[in-house]
């Protein structure tokens, strides 16, 4: 027989390396709405809202109709009444301490405290709720606005005026008591509008109501901030301040075959996968996966896989495993993480996780099906930590494919100075093929011997199931892989003959339902014969049952 070797050489690179940023998940996908408020998650079921931190801890229980954002440290706690929001509480973001507001009062659209002041709605009209719950300015303005440099704007039968904490009065220089439009203060200035008639006069005060120039915009054109009353060009300003964490540039949502994912730099974080993606604020993003929504954390660290170069067999129907080392970013050490490899047709190949914890884990895989010819297999490795795709990469694996030899065979191999040489197996077959001028004497090769060692003669015991298996071990001592078929005898009746291959330098087992129904004390004459005939071992063992 014509001499064979094979490897199955791992076509991946040294080592695949992974963007040196990840994600996991903060808060797992949930039918709740779940909305990122910085350093607490808002979530809404069933129509009501709370409050929970990253941890998953309740701040605030789910049973309020709204919460607001935090601006300036502060939140506001609400329930609907017919079609306005009554406020229940105050709470800040630093103690997340839930205030009780201690009277009746409604929100308006100024739901944020300046100055330590917030407009509000109650059974006199408007007035001003402090940080600890409480009306520090009684509800009886027709209109008030936020406090701003000391003062803020309120209105009295359709006029304005502007009073300080203490509720006090600023006297205006024009108009006084006969303003028709003031605004919330703004660099130290407020614009006013003064007069009877439609086409009132403006001027630009300060806040010791002292005019400080004529404001000449008409008023029907004045543009006035809505999220404060001010006059002038804040709206950017007001919305950077609102926004929970500022948007961090540097990552952006891509789009793939309709899913979402997130690149930071222009490099993939995480690959496509969710229904929808929001931008990242601070660490963290809003996405919906599989309907449900989520919160994603952004880790540092990068994945790679490093092939363990070990040479491989494919032995008729048997192959040999490969094996992978993947690291793994500090922050999933303790996480269930495992590999998926798709070959090129798209088949499952078979991954076996060897190590579940630490930074380092080993993966053995095995082709979907057995490889028919040689040649290069490439497949897409894919890393997952529950049910997110962390990382993809490439690789690919080389088949070369070989005949098992038989039991005990020996070839005789000889090089002389000719330009060919000829191989002669035991069966008389030969090979012609080029070698080189330089010749070595002539020398048997032992390729496969294989010997069994047979059960020892020990009491065995049936199993609950009244089964009796016995284990016969073959070794093979020469180089390279041979074939044993393993008879076994008990009583002198064949219960079994099984196959297998065995690799050169090693051994493998042979586990036969040797006795069933064992009820009572019997002996048992086990005799095991390889295929060779020439070796065979017997041993007397004592089947006990149960």
């Amino acid at each position: 027989m014509r001499r064979s070797t094979l490897l199955i050489l791992l076509g991946l690179l040294t080592v695949l390396q992974g963007m040196s940023q990840t994600v996991q998940w903060a808060v797992r996908p949930t039918s709740a709405q779940i909305e990122n408020y910085g350093n607490l998650l808002k979530v809404k079921k069933a129509g009501k809202c709370g409050l929970f931190d990253l941890n998953n801890n309740e701040i605030i229980p789910v049973a309020y109709d709204s919460i607001s954002p935090f601006r300036d440290g502060m939140a506001l706690v609400m329930n609907k009444v017919g079609d306005q929001l009554k406020i229940e509480g105050v709470m800040s973001d630093g103690d997340y301490e839930l205030m009780p507001v201690s009277e009746t009062v409604y929100a308006t659209r100024y739901m944020f405290f300046s100055e330590g002041k917030m407009p509000v709605k109650g059974a006199g009209g408007w007035g001003y709720l402090d940080t600890d719950g409480n009306v520090v300015i009684p509800c009886q303005f027709q209109m008030a606005y936020p406090f701003s440099d000391g003062f803020a704007s309120v209105k009295i039968d359709n006029k304005t005026y502007y009073v300080n904490r203490n509720l006090e009065y600023l006297p205006i220089e024009v108009g006084w008591g006969n303003l028709v439009f003031g605004s919330t203060f703004s660099g130290q200035e407020a614009v006013v509008y003064s007069g009877y008639s439609l086409t009132p006069k403006g001027y630009v005060i300060n806040r010791r109501g002292r005019v400080v120039r004529k404001f000449k915009t008409d008023i029907k054109d004045l543009m006035v901030n809505s999220y404060d009353h001010s006059v002038g060009n804040k709206e950017q300003q007001y919305h950077e301040q609102v926004q929970q964490a500022a948007v961090d540039s540097r990552y952006t949502v891509y789009q793939e075959n309709g899913q979402y994912g997130y690149k930071r730099d222009g490099v993939i974080v995480l690959p496509a996968q969710m229904d929808k993606a929001e931008p990242v604020r601070g660490e963290f993003a809003s996405v919906q996966y599989k309907g449900q929504n989520g919160i994603l954390r952004m880790i540092d660290g990068s994945f790679s896989v490093q092939s363990e170069n070990r040479k491989l067999e494919v032995v008729g129907q048997q192959v040999d495993k490969g094996y992978l080392t993947l690291a793994i970013p500090e922050a999933l050490i303790d996480a269930p993480v495992r590999m998926r490899m798709i070959d090129s047709e798209g088949n499952e190949m078979t991954v076996q996780a060897l190590s579940t914890q630490g930074e380092n884990r080993t993966f053995a895989f095995l082709p979907g099906s057995v490889p028919k010819k040689s040649g290069k297999m490439d497949y897409q490795l894919e890393v997952w930590n529950e049910n997110l795709i962390l990382w993809k990469n490439q690789g690919s694996v080389d088949y070369a494919i070989v005949k098992p030899v038989t039991v005990g065979e020996t070839v005789k191999v000889s090089t002389p100075k000719t330009t060919a040489s000829t191989s002669t197996s035991k069966t008389g077959a030969s090979n012609t093929s080029k070698v080189t001028p330089k010749s070595t004497p002539s020398s048997n090769m032992h390729i496969a011997s294989l010997s069994i060692s047979a059960p020892k003669a020990a009491d065995k015991w049936a199993d609950p199931s009244r089964n009796f298996n016995v284990t016969v071990r073959v070794s093979n001592s020469g180089d390279q892989t041979g074939k044993a078929n393993v008879s076994l005898f008990v009583d002198g009746k064949k219960v079994g003959t099984k196959s297998n291959n065995v690799k050169g330098r090693s051994n493998t087992s042979f586990t036969f339902a040797a006795v069933t129904n064992v009820k009572k004390e019997k002996y048992a004459k086990v005799r095991a014969t390889l295929s060779d005939g020439k070796s065979s071992e017997e041993t007397i063992i004592r089947v006990l049952p149960r």
